[in-house]
């Protein structure tokens, strides 16, 4: 079983060998390294060298569009969505939102860039870091509950061109289809393309089998051709409390069933970060470590190293005992 930690943070090539060569002496075999709109615009040197210090200690090294339009994972600023507001989402209810759209022709154009840039600097895997349309509860501001997006100019002539009618500005089930759809087009544009320049791909779901947070099929991705890992990071503190081991063993069993029928690799992902520092947190890290490490998942890591001390928003309150936990469940090589 593969094992490893996303990185993130540090840009001194120095202090980054460091904690590769105590992730090695800890066990792992690799790692998955952020490449931000920030990494992209001044550090790609950099990152290629940090791939490369990565390799040279026999890491498989992942890379991701940290936050990247905010429509990936990540607690990362994005430049892109301030020069384009063209390109960002539109609510159902007609206003712009800070999140760019998947169906934006300047959005598919960067993120053709940022797939050549990301494989470019050594990536072994392109990893597609919870890909979503907006989702109201993940901002501050306050929304409608029955707000939606995307109806941009894009989304609405793509709509209307596919279902020869206008779109709606209620969520209707061909709405929802719709933005399925559209999801499904972009990541197959960008994994097709991450082949050709000589990379693969992991897609990492979020852990809930709706439209509203990704896909409700995940078996359309799962046939993909261009996939070669599927992933989903079953974070239990945050969608289903005191139920660690039930709720990553649920998602450990679909997405090892999938992968296993359409002959990909299996990963999940460990919850280290925005955990509390009780004796019972700290079981639910071990109990849900065992639960993947028990299973014939291929690969299984943790966001994010450390327990994410030095992210102090989402850090764990015991970040040496939440990262120990994992460490000490891991299974010997």
């Amino acid at each position: 079983m593969e094992t490893g930690t996303s990185y993130f943070g540090v840009r001194d090539v120095d202090h980054v060998t460091s904690d590769l060569d105590r992730f090695a002496d800890e066990g792992l075999d690799a790692i998955l390294h952020t490449f931000s709109e920030r990494d992209r615009e001044y550090y790609t040197g950099t990152m290629g060298d940090i791939i490369e210090a990565s390799h040279d200690r026999g890491f498989e090294t992942y890379v991701n569009p940290w936050s990247v339009g905010r429509v990936f994972g990540g607690e990362a600023l994005s430049a892109f969505i301030g020069k384009h507001p063209d390109a960002c989402q539109v609510l159902s209810t007609g206003e712009r939102i800070p999140a760019a759209c998947f169906n934006a022709p300047e959005f598919r154009e960067y993120m053709r860039g940022w797939t050549r840039d990301a494989a470019g600097i050594g990536a072994d895997v392109l990893f597609w870091d919870e890909p979503h349309w907006f989702i109201a509860s993940w901002h501050e501001e306050e929304y409608p509950e029955d707000a939606w997006a995307c109806r941009c100019e894009h989304c609405q002539a793509a709509y209307e061109e596919e279902y020869g009618e206008s779109m709606p500005d209620e969520q209707t089930d061909r709405v929802t289809a719709f933005r399925e759809d559209a999801l499904l087009d972009f990541l197959d544009e960008m994994m097709t393309l991450t082949h050709k320049e000589g990379a693969e791909n992991a897609v990492c779901l979020l852990p809930s089998e709706d439209a509203d947070h990704g896909l409700s099929d995940w078996e359309r991705l799962a046939a993909n051709d261009a996939l070669d890992v599927l992933a989903t990071d079953p974070y239990w503190a945050i969608h289903a409390p005191d139920e660690a081991g039930e709720f990553v063993g649920y998602f450990t069993d679909l997405v090892e069933s999938l992968a296993e029928e359409y002959d990909k690799r299996s990963q999940i992902w460990i919850q280290g970060f925005r955990l509390d520092g009780s004796d019972a947190t700290i079981e639910d890290v071990h109990t849900a470590t065992r639960t993947v490490a028990d299973s014939d998942v291929d690969s299984v890591f943790m966001w994010g190293y450390d327990a994410c001390r030095i992210i102090s928003d989402i850090a764990c309150e015991d970040p040496e005992a939440v990262w120990n936990a994992y460490i000490d469940e891991l299974p010997a090589e």
